[in-house]
This record gives C-alpha cells, sequence and structure tokens, in this order.
C-alpha cells in the first residue's frame, strides 16, 4: 500500500511542477519559394522550454531579423515550437544561418544552409511548368519533323524513287 501512496505522490509532483528548460532540436531550414525577386526559407525547431529567440544571419554574421516573420506555438505538454519565415535576395556569400538562443546563459543552436544563385528563373504571371511543358512539346515536334525528312530521304535514295517528267 505504500509504494502505490508514494506512486500517486509522485505522480502528483511531476503533475503540478513546472518545466523548468527543455533544450529543443536542432533547426531545420527548408527552402519554400525560389523566384527571381529572392528566396523565402523557413526555419524551424521543436520542444523548448522556456520560448527561445530565433534570428537569422548571412554568410558574414550581419543579423536577418528585420526582414522574417516568427511565430511561436505551445503543445499541450507547455513546449515551443518556433517557426520563422526569412524573404531575402540572395545573401552575403550565399549562406544564411538560423541561429537559436536559448537560457540565462544564451546558448544556441546554429544550423546554416547554402543558396547558389536561382534554380529556375521565374517570370511575372507565367508558370514555370507551362514553359517548360511548350518546351518540351516544341522540341519533340522538331524531332518529329526532322526524323520524317530522313527517313523520306533514305527511302528514295533506296528505290531510286525518281520524279516523272512529263513532256
Amino acid at each position: 500500500m505504500q509504494s502505490l501512496l508514494e506512486y500517486l505522490i509522485v505522480l502528483t509532483v511531476l503533475h503540478i511542477c513546472p518545466l523548468h528548460a527543455a533544450i529543443g532540436s536542432t533547426p531545420v531550414i527548408s527552402l519554400v519559394e525560389d523566384t527571381r525577386y529572392g528566396f523565402k526559407v523557413s526555419c524551424v525547431s521543436r520542444g523548448w522550454y522556456p520560448k527561445p529567440d530565433l534570428q537569422w544571419t548571412d554568410g558574414r554574421g550581419a543579423v536577418l531579423t528585420a526582414e522574417s516573420e516568427t511565430r511561436e506555438e505551445q503543445d499541450g505538454e507547455g513546449l515551443y515550437t518556433v517557426r520563422s519565415y526569412l524573404r531575402t535576395p540572395e545573401p552575403e556569400g550565399g549562406q544564411i544561418s538560423c541561429v537559436i538562443k536559448y537560457g540565462e546563459d544564451q546558448g544556441e543552436l546554429r544550423s546554416s544552409a547554402k543558396i547558389i544563385g536561382q534554380s529556375i528563373p521565374s517570370l511575372p504571371g507565367v508558370q514555370v511548368s507551362n514553359i517548360l511543358l511548350s518546351a518540351a512539346s516544341i522540341s519533340l515536334l522538331l524531332l518529329i519533323g526532322i526524323s520524317l525528312g530522313i527517313w523520306r530521304r533514305c527511302v528514295w535514295r533506296r528505290y531510286k524513287i525518281r520524279p516523272v517528267r512529263l513532256v
């Protein structure tokens, strides 16, 4: 009976005591959007208590947080998920870092990503997939046309078909 009472007391203490600190996950950087005007990247880190600070920096260490939008969400266990979006032209040196600063001693977790140019240039109001589909269709039609021309020429030579002249 005593062990059951001890178990209930431990459960109650665990439930009532506030969470003092939890170090979350390493931040994950993802490319959300790539346009000819710049990039939109996201950074997500989960499992924090208390709420950490998030900063974006470029390759030189300059803070880019002014161009970002950051949200914190708290789950049912009281832990925070920090999510931030950064819209930027190509960063200095092509590198960006997401830095999570936490605790009184300002420990930090950092993830970095290298962005090299634009992968596919975009045109305003035009879907890149439509352009690629049109280019592929035109290339296929040209290939068929050239193949038919070559085949026709080979057949004419093989059977020596010559046009008949009417005099």
